[in-house]
């Protein structure tokens, strides 16, 4: 469908990789091929979607930063124990409208990991999710840019340290029923790739970061047919994001207010992210934001 090119980079702090995110949403439009971006963050980081408030953070201790994301939806924490995926493409008419999108590349995700042996696999389109045995294992959403568009997410590869997760990030509960249902105990449940993998990469020295290599070179497969241009995260790339920090990544006033917020210049807007607006309120954990109750109460356990 695309020319793809890959961009390969180190591993960097949320903030900068937030921005990547916007420069490469951007490059589509200029270049006219996708882009493919595989990456990490060094350490855990709480990130806040474009138009969520900030009720939910609970408490920001040293070395956990928390950052606002350009795309939709509610707040999540990244960290080493996660690979993160983006794909950005040029909006020419390959994809009608951001359903289509989401459903291609959602597809691509859970073909890489049958293709690595991970069983019982679903697309839940509607939550922005796949499953393994009912339960979320990976997570995107995306931005509908004017000229170019882009969907990122995330695949879990070792359990979340859930009681440290729970005092930095606010984590929503449901009445279901005569029962109530938590977040908590979702993310306790969640199937990671080193689990449900369990003896791929047994012995690597950084079994972590040897899962994100097979991974990520399934999906670079998956997605590109290894038919792309690989570049380099280079210093031209960074000074470019780093216009973006001094503006918006870096800022308070864009974690707190999301200013300057996008235009309709630049961003269609999805129903129900306004690009400029009152910020939403005691919102649930984006994994499950908008998994229905039905399928919520098989991923958690009733309090």
């Amino acid at each position: 469908m695309f020319e793809y090119e890959l961009w390969k980079g180190e591993k960097y702090p949320a903030n900068v990789n937030m921005a990547l995110e916007e420069f490469f949403l951007n490059r589509p439009a200029e270049t006219k091929k996708a882009t493919l971006r595989l990456w990490s963050v060094p350490r855990d980081s709480g990130v806040l979607g474009y138009s969520q408030a900030t009720d939910v953070i609970k408490g920001i201790e040293n070395g956990f930063d928390v950052v606002r994301r350009a795309s939709g939806g509610s707040h999540i924490q990244i960290g080493p124990n996660i690979l993160a995926y983006s794909m950005t493409v040029p909006r020419d008419g390959s994809f009608k409208n951001y359903e289509d999108m989401r459903a291609y590349y959602a597809e691509k995700v859970a073909k890489t990991l049958g293709n690595l042996g991970v069983e019982n696999i679903a697309t839940d389109n509607k939550a922005s999710t796949i499953n393994v045995d009912g339960k979320v294992i990976a997570s995107h959403a995306i931005i509908w840019g004017v000229n170019s568009a882009l969907l990122h997410g995330l695949i879990t590869i070792d359990p979340y340290n859930v009681d440290r997760l729970s005092g930095r990030l606010s984590l929503g509960s449901r009445k279901i029923g005569n029962k109530t249902y938590t977040e908590y105990t979702a993310l306790k449940n969640i199937p990671t790739i080193s689990k449900l993998l369990d003896r791929t990469a047994k012995n690597a020295k950084d079994r972590t970061e040897a899962l994100k290599d097979i991974v990520s070179e399934e999906l670079i497969k998956e997605v590109t047919g290894n038919k792309h241009e690989t570049n380099a995260v280079n210093n031209v790339v960074l000074t470019e994001s780093y216009k973006l920090i001094q503006e918006k990544y870096g800022q308070d006033k864009w974690n707190d207010l999301k200013r300057p917020a996008f235009t309709k210049e630049q961003i269609e807007e999805i129903p129900g992210e306004e690009l400029d607006g009152p910020l939403k309120k005691k919102l649930g954990y984006c994994l499950y934001i908008q998994v229905k109750n039905k399928d919520f109460k098989k991923m958690a356990e009733p309090d």
